[in-house]
């Protein structure tokens, strides 16, 4: 099917499913109607391992969305679709190349959309028979039409009768509704990559050639290679001590200090906790610049590979500390969205230390680690979207002897059937809060709701 009317159709059903409408049920079975279709317009993809997997994310992202919506679902929701629209399009591309394509086509749609020839896909020679087909065929008869019946309706009594029945109420929302459609729809189906950036793609390898083994030059031209492992090992050295001393220091004092204070106590174990984030992707960083060539091959680098290693476990060991020093801290003061958070980047953070040694081990480029980093953000997306943790985290805080009955009340969403059972239970009178906020979404109209709150009685 010719891309024009990819592009008209999604601006239709677009307009028809958000038109003075909030976001619901209808962005889920939008992206649904549009997965389906690039299935059914290229049926090689379902024997696409690698199209399935994305598809399936697309899906899943679709599905939470539609239970429960917020900015996290629908942030998942738009970049599984384009994610899974790009592999299909470029399936040799790198996932961070299509990133970059992806940020730029938004902006790039104020030029593109005066390039007739290409999303309309004809060539510049027939362009002038398009038009004319066009104007023959649609607005030449349309315009004509158009004159007879407003002839014709306003001699007759009947048909003027029949037409002033209906109200012609064209408003501003529902052009700018047609204009966000069409946006939406030009870029995701006319996607677009660009040169510069497919010249980088190509450039961007997991593996050294064979030139790059063999050709052993030094980072800077006046400090030989040899002089550069030994400052790569003093400085692994050095910093190993460091991250020994400090890994001690951190979790005696961690064991010493009891939870008095709790403003106190909250505000250092964030401190800490961000602080060895930032630590630990700075250790990736300096694997990143001693084994990012020539010392990957250099003979005799035994000790430069075996202190990377003890680097990358050391840094292993402060990220299961802060975990430990995270939990102590949820178990005394409960759960939290940036707890939470707290646990997801920890995780990322290992995960990249993985794949940093993974790295050196195996002898892969710089790019190697950042592609994996990359897939590693995207699936924490889609994992982060298909959870109600605003019900996790009320489920954990009652379990405890004291909780903040205030915040899991009024800064939480999707938790409101615990708190209705808690109130229930405890011969609470339910907050005017929850019951307004029940009554709200359960008067949407279909498009708009959220079946979490349709699932409550």
């Amino acid at each position: 099917m010719k891309k024009q009317f990819l592009i008209f159709i999604s601006t239709i059903l677009f307009a028809f499913m958000f038109y003075n409408l909030e976001l619901g049920i209808n962005t889920s079975i939008f992206v649904l109607v549009i997965l389906l279709a690039q299935f059914a317009l290229n049926t090689s993809l379902i024997k696409n391992t690698k199209a399935l997997l994305l598809g399936f994310c697309v899906v899943v992202s679709c599905i939470s969305n539609a239970w429960l919506i917020s900015p996290v679902t629908v942030l998942s929701v738009l970049i599984t679709s384009f994610v899974f629209r790009y592999y299909t399009v470029y399936p040799e591309m790198k996932l961070l190349s299509n990133a970059f394509n992806f940020v730029l086509s938004w902006p790039a749609f104020i030029g593109r959309i005066f390039l007739v020839d290409q999303w309309f896909e004809f060539k510049k020679e027939d362009s002038k028979k398009t038009i004319i087909t066009l104007f023959s065929y649609i607005i030449l008869p349309l315009g004509i039409l158009s004159i007879f019946f407003a002839l014709y309706v306003s001699s007759s009594e009947w048909l003027s009768k029949w037409y002033n029945r209906y109200e012609w109420n064209i408003d501003g929302l529902i052009i700018f509704t047609i204009i966000v459609g069409f946006y939406i729809s030009f870029v995701f189906w006319h996607i677009h990559g660009f040169n510069f950036i497919k010249v980088i793609d190509k450039s961007l390898q997991f593996n050294f050639s064979n030139q790059q083994k063999n050709n052993l030059k030094p980072t800077l031209n006046y400090i030989p290679v040899s002089f550069e492992m030994r400052s790569g090992i003093i400085t692994l050295v050095s910093l190993n001590c460091m991250l020994l001393f400090f890994i001690i220091v951190f979790n005696v004092e961690n064991a010493q200090q009891s939870i008095q204070h709790l403003s106190e106590y909250s505000s250092r174990t964030h401190s800490q906790v961000y602080l060895i984030i930032v630590s630990v992707f700075l250790a990736m960083a300096v694997v990143l610049f001693f084994f990012k060539d020539t010392l990957n091959f250099v003979k005799n680098n035994k000790w430069l590979l075996q202190l990377s290693k003890i680097w990358i476990g050391l840094n292993a060991i402060l990220i299961v500390s802060a975990f430990y020093q995270n939990t102590v801290y949820i178990n005394a003061l409960g759960l939290t969205y940036k707890r939470l958070g707290v646990y997801m980047f920890l995780i990322i953070c290992l995960i990249g230390l993985i794949y940093s040694f993974l790295k050196i081990v195996n002898q892969k480029t710089n790019f190697y680690l950042i592609d994996r980093i990359t897939w590693t953000l995207f699936y924490t997306l889609v994992f982060c979207a298909t959870f109600n943790w605003g019900g996790i985290i009320t489920k954990y805080n009652m379990r405890q002897p004291k909780f903040d009955l205030n915040y899991v009340t009024y800064h939480l969403f999707g938790n409101e059937k615990l708190l209705i059972q808690y109130f229930k239970q405890n011969n609470i009178p339910i907050p005017d809060e929850i019951q307004q906020r029940i009554k709200y979404h359960k008067n949407l109209p279909f498009l708009s709701k959220q079946l979490y709150y349709q699932s409550i009685q």
